[in-house]
């Protein structure tokens, strides 16, 4: 299958997106709670369609990463939400 290695998509690029759209949502609203649902929820999407569509598998198996990924995401949202908030205090 051409594209991506899984091992580089699910080390590097997955991460990289779905902690950056969890952080651009919680930005924009200014709710740090939103950022971990929304990467948990793309995270979990990725991986149904990734166990569905590309293996071909009958289970699915989520990975520690459904706990890693919002843990992380929530700790960038708060220091992203608490920069802007104190920027608009100046």
């Amino acid at each position: 299958m051409p594209g991506f290695d899984p091992f580089l998509m699910q080390l590097f690029i997955v991460p990289a997106v779905v902690i950056g759209v969890g952080v651009f949502v919680a930005s924009l609203t200014k709710k740090v709670v939103l950022a971990p649902v929304v990467t948990l929820l793309l995270n979990l999407l990725y991986e149904i369609w990734y166990a569905k569509f590309y293996y071909q598998y009958d289970a699915i198996h989520f990975s520690s990463w459904n706990i890693i990924l919002p843990v992380l995401s929530l700790g960038i949202a708060w220091i992203v939400v608490t920069v802007i908030k104190q920027n608009k205090t100046i």
